[in-house]
């Protein structure tokens, strides 16, 4: 199992909204020679907000027998949040896997609930939640901790490193400024079921300043995974708090 270790810097940005997402603008404009890049904050040394306690299982994987005969291969890993702070947090877990050829997928989008019942089986834990069940209230103490599974398909490219992204354990949000104004960068709202932006009574894009959170990033290294699916060999790589 692991746990808080030191945060780092990351440049992606999420949402911090469920329904309005900003999406940064692109200028194709070249930055001048002496401006700098770099403008996403760094998350606190020791974050000053609330936070769940985050424990995980090595990811592993699970063979599926379709209807028609044929098998798909999951990957999965299980997971339990706690909290030790407040008297109530809401979890919202808001989960990404990222594979060093590009892909980014969002885990448990898409994937049938016989999945996740079979991992459960394969467990023998009756106090795994389904991802659908696991977002909600969260008392304080051990007794009230949830457990859920994080699950994506097995890719059908060559793997070798994967991202695992776990957003919505960390209270810690700031806001990105530009360096050399000190103002906040500004980015269009854009509503996440139709993928437009947000217009106000006169027709102009509303805007909202771009911001990012403390998000715990684990990366893991898969040599062997397209020849063994059955059986993969998985190495933890790193793993710390970045802002996403």
């Amino acid at each position: 199992m692991k746990r808080l270790l030191p945060a780092v810097l990351c440049a992606a940005t999420l949402s911090a909204a469920p329904l309005l997402t900003p999406v940064v603008a692109q200028d194709d404009a070249a930055p001048a020679q002496d401006a700098p890049t770099d403008v996403t904050p760094q998350p606190d040394a020791v974050t000053q907000d609330w936070s769940f306690d985050f424990e995980y299982s090595t990811p592993d994987t699970i063979a599926i027998e379709k209807p028609d005969g044929s098998i798909e291969w999951y990957w999965y890993m299980t997971y339990k949040v706690t909290n030790y702070e407040e008297d109530e947090l809401f979890f919202d877990p808001r989960i990404v896997i990222q594979s060093d050829n590009g892909q980014i997928v969002t885990a448990n989008l898409g994937i049938d609930t016989t999945v996740f019942k079979e991992v459960r089986n394969l467990l023998e834990n009756p106090l795994l939640r389904s991802p659908l069940e696991v977002p909600g209230r969260v008392f304080k103490g051990d007794d009230y901790a949830r457990q859920s599974a994080i699950i994506w398909k097995v890719s059908d490219e060559d793997i070798d490193h994967f991202k695992v992204f776990v957003g919505g354990i960390y209270g810690e949000t700031k806001t990105v400024t530009d360096p050399s104004t000190g103002e906040p960068i500004m980015v269009p709202v854009v509503n996440a079921l139709t993928g437009k932006e947000v217009k106000d009574d006169a027709g102009k894009t509303v805007m909202q300043p771009l911001q990012v959170k403390r998000t715990r990033m684990i990366h893991y290294k898969t040599p062997g995974t397209e020849e063994n699916r059955q059986d993969p060999s998985i190495q933890l790589v790193e793993e710390k708090d970045v802002l996403r």
